[in-house]
């Protein structure tokens, strides 16, 4: 039986181009996220550094105007400064503070301020920068010697700048949106550039190796594989080409061995027919030699009584049956010795007809062994696929090996039959229909240590008594090519039980 191919996968495998393609793809992809998150990032921060280096320069532009006209004047017009910068199309919100304010109420508009100039003073720093995520301050301290200070200066107020930082944060997103575009735009064209390498060097060449393998698993070995690249892929093609011209070699090496073979069993087989035929042409040569003698002696009294026209009548009636009885014993010789041997047509075959004309063949062997024997056939039995001259050979074999077995006399019982059962060593699958014939004789028996011999080719146990030892394997062989085999036991009343299964035919 031969082996069943594997069933195919419940889910649809994904191919190994794709898994490449979106292997490579996302590797590039998250190299080409990371580095432009990076870019952008650092974009950004740099805006945002010379965005401060602006304010600083501008507070610092404008703390220089103040000291030159005077610090009492400026803080005397403090808006006149910040009219001045916003005249001049700054975006900067400019105050100039006093540091007297500090001590008055503040106003929600200038409370930020007024704490930033309050931390100035306190800590005493050239400048503070407040850089926010929505809003860029930066203060600067507006200064007038004092001899009398460790440090030789007083803060007597100070220039304040702020500037909102949404700009930033929308030029941010706006770069964000550019770069995602620009990503989709390379990921598209490097996934096409991916895919058509991949199908080229990888996808293509293993597409082509399976097409090869299935090729292969279907019986054709005639494929070979173009090595298109000197690398894996290629060394993979050159192995596929390696092993299909292994295979040809070994399988036209098997088929030489099986043509050996079939010619050496057809030549067994023919050797164990025309042994059978010796032994059955001896059987028959005897038989014949009765019917002469008859004949003979009718003849001579014929020609004692010639001028009796009743004696004339009933030795040529004699003379006339007893030629009749050597024609048909002459003819079943003939039907043997003209059966088909090696490969034929299989047909239908009724073992039920094959048993019953194979048992009357050898009515007159087994009338002079003196053994009884009984036919007990099957009503409704199926037939089986086959060669009906081939099985006739079988049971010819099994039922003289049987005659030969009881030299004394005894019985031979054979009975057809339908089973269901499950094929020797194939207890896994499912009953099948089996035609069974049980050849039972009631002779010696065959000795356990010897069983594994007897189907052997040459071997027999019967030495000088004329035994080819070809019978049973020839009959093994035969049964073999119907897809069937032969069982062996011992009989329970004593002797040997042969038992021949054969699978029944379904069309039948």
């Amino acid at each position: 039986m031969r082996p069943q191919r594997p069933p195919p996968p419940r889910h649809r495998p994904v191919r190994v181009g794709t898994r490449i393609t979106v292997t490579t793809s996302a590797v590039a992809a998250v190299a080409l996220v990371g580095f432009a998150f990076f870019l952008l990032r650092a974009r950004h921060l740099e805006r945002r550094r010379a965005l401060v280096d602006e304010a600083v320069d501008l507070a610092q532009s404008i703390r220089a105007t103040v000291e030159a006209i005077g610090v009492d004047e400026a803080l005397a017009r403090p808006d006149a400064i910040a009219r001045a910068v916003t005249r001049a199309g700054s975006p900067w919100r400019v105050l100039v503070l006093d540091a007297a304010a500090l001590a008055g109420p503040r106003s929600p508009d200038r409370a930020a301020a007024l704490a930033r100039l309050d931390r100035l003073i306190a800590l005493r720093l050239p400048e503070l920068v407040v850089n926010a995520d929505d809003q860029l301050a930066v203060a600067l301290p507006l200064r007038v010697p004092n001899p009398d200070h460790p440090d030789g200066v007083d803060i007597v107020g100070g220039v304040d700048l702020t500037r909102s930082t949404a700009f930033l944060r929308s030029r941010w997103l706006d770069e964000v949106l550019e770069a995602v575009l620009a990503i989709a735009a390379i990921m598209a064209a490097l996934i096409a550039v991916i895919a058509l390498t991949v199908r080229r060097t990888v996808a293509g060449p293993i597409d082509k190796l399976i097409a090869g393998i299935d090729s292969v698993a279907q019986g054709d070995l005639s494929g070979v594989l173009l090595a298109e690249h000197d690398d894996e892929i290629g060394a993979l093609a050159s192995r596929f080409n390696e092993m299909t011209f292994s295979l040809r070699e070994s399988k036209a090496e098997t088929a030489r061995q099986n043509q050996a073979r079939l010619a050496l069993e057809q030549r067994l087989a023919e050797t164990a027919r025309l042994a059978t035929m010796g032994q059955m042409a001896a059987e028959i040569a005897h038989e014949v030699g009765t019917p002469l003698n008859v004949i003979s002696g009718r003849a001579r009294a014929l020609a004692r009584k010639a001028d009796s026209p009743a004696a004339v009548e009933k030795n040529a009636t004699i003379i006339a049956e007893q030629a009749a009885r050597i024609t048909r014993i002459i003819q079943r010789l003939l039907d043997f010795t003209r059966r088909k041997v090696g490969a034929v047509d299989p047909e239908a075959v009724n073992l039920n007809e094959v048993t019953l004309t194979t048992m009357e063949f050898l009515e007159n062997q087994l009338a002079k062994a003196q053994i009884r024997h009984v036919l007990t056939r099957a009503e409704g039995l199926p037939p089986v696929r086959g060669s009906a001259d081939q099985l006739q050979q079988v049971f010819l074999n099994l039922f003289l090996n049987a005659i030969q077995a009881m030299p004394a006399g005894g019985s031979l019982e054979v009975e057809t039959s339908v089973v269901e059962r499950k094929r020797p060593g194939l207890e896994s699958d499912p009953a099948s229909s089996f035609v069974r014939v049980t050849v039972a004789d009631s002779g010696p028996g065959i000795p356990e240590s010897i069983r594994d011999k007897i189907f052997e080719p040459f071997y027999t146990s019967r030495e000088g008594e004329g035994g080819t030892g070809l019978g049973l394997a020839v009959c093994q062989g035969i049964v073999r090519d119907h897809d069937g085999w032969i069982e062996v036991a011992d009989n329970p009343g004593g002797g040997t039980v042969f038992t021949v299964y054969l699978p029944a035919d379904p069309a039948g």
